[in-house]
């Protein structure tokens, strides 16, 4: 087992005093959500070397300043330009940017782009749930590692697209269409969430959602996501960036006693929350149906590509990173009894998360153990 660096440690503790203050202590002052805000910024945007992707971004970074304004205008417009584009115009804009304006070094893009991951988490946490230090801290580990510290692009698409869902509750559609372009202009899997406008004003009861899930589950075997062809392959095109992050989570996702692991276990887990408490959330909690749409969709398209790890991550794993929120959510609507034992869960399932994370090659691999990890300020 190995040992986070204390820069992690103390970013869980942080989160594991306010979660336990807001809970059972009531709400806590927003300054306190922006600190920690700042603070991840900084150990993930100002980190040197750390990430098995590092040296894939850095590379796209390079790559970006061979790239004219004009294809990547002509891009974004959604027409061919005089060069092939192969990552997202609106990316490679902010790379080359950086580079022939300021001149800067990769890691200020790696904070840069920080920057704006954790405003729109921090935006998309508070206003979604009354439990924001202890959603961040059930998604920290292995999230933060994953996304801010590894999949940079995606993790950005996918909080502002996550962000839109304020537009979606004021029924703003071209607020959300902006949304979706800009966070598809940074990963194509975003355009995924365009019809999520529509589809969370229909229906859902619990008949509908079983036959959808156990649907999927039936289709897993058939790979019919082939039908979809070059678009789903686009989605897997960064194929450098994949392998750098299936470098340090591939025992973390292994499959164990007939083909059931962690990634099976989360869904279960998924949709007890989902059942269990679909009454009282529709009851007491606002927008709820909103959320549920994008948790059947999230479990649905696991089970579709559980075959292909690339799509389980890119495209399952966009809706799933949504998903999670009801699971906290689920303590405002029940009793104090029930919130304790829902409380205990996610701070035993946290637990787990670090011990599977520690134990495997994962923390080292990635650099982010005390004796690896290195920051540009932070001692």
């Amino acid at each position: 087992m190995h040992l986070l660096h204390p820069y992690y440690i103390i970013a869980i503790i942080y989160m594991l005093i306010f979660s336990y203050q807001e809970v059972f202590h009531g709400k806590v002052e927003k300054k306190s959500l922006w600190i920690l805000g700042v603070y991840l910024m900084v150990i993930a945007g100002l980190r040197d070397q750390v990430g098995p992707d590092y040296g894939s971004y850095r590379g796209i970074y390079v790559y970006s300043d061979t790239k004219l304004y004009i294809s990547i205008i002509m891009k974004a417009l959604g027409m061919q330009g005089p060069q092939p584009m192969e990552v997202e115009w609106l990316y490679v804009f902010i790379n080359k940017i950086l580079l022939n304006i300021f001149n800067a070094p990769f890691y200020i893009l790696t904070f840069v782009i920080a920057i704006l991951a954790v405003y729109f988490k921090v935006e998309y946490t508070r206003e979604n749930t009354f439990y924001p230090f202890t959603f961040m801290l059930f998604m920290f580990i292995p999230g933060f590692f994953i996304g801010e510290s590894g999949q940079i692009r995606q993790n950005l698409a996918s909080f502002i697209a996550y962000f839109g869902i304020k537009y979606i509750k004021e029924r703003k559609l071209i607020a959300y269409l902006i949304c979706i372009y800009l966070a598809a202009g940074i990963h194509t899997v975003c355009w995924a969430f365009l019809p999520m406008y529509w589809l969370v004003r229909i229906p859902l009861n619990k008949f509908v959602m079983l036959s959808l899930i156990i649907t999927s589950i039936l289709l897993s075997p058939f790979e019919v996501y082939r039908v979809f062809g070059s678009w789903m392959a686009s989605i897997a095109s960064d194929s450098t960036v994949a392998l750098g992050l299936n470098g340090y989570m591939d025992e973390s996702v292994e499959r164990l006693n007939g083909a059931i692991g962690i990634p099976e276990v989360m869904m279960a887990i998924l949709t007890f929350f989902l059942f269990a408490f679909d009454e009282k959330m529709k009851e007491k909690f606002p927008y709820y149906e909103y959320h549920r749409a994008y948790v059947v969709i999230g479990i649905c398209f696991y089970f579709i590509f559980r075959n292909n790890p690339i799509f389980a991550s890119r495209l399952a794993g966009a809706f799933i990173g949504f998903a999670y929120i009801i699971i906290p959510n689920a303590m405002y609507v029940v009793s104090a009894n029930t919130k304790k034992m829902i409380y205990s869960f996610v701070i035993a399932l946290t637990i787990f998360n670090f011990v599977v994370f520690s134990s495997f090659r994962n923390i080292v691999a990635g650099r982010f153990t005390w004796e690896l990890y290195q920051n540009h300020i932070l001692p």
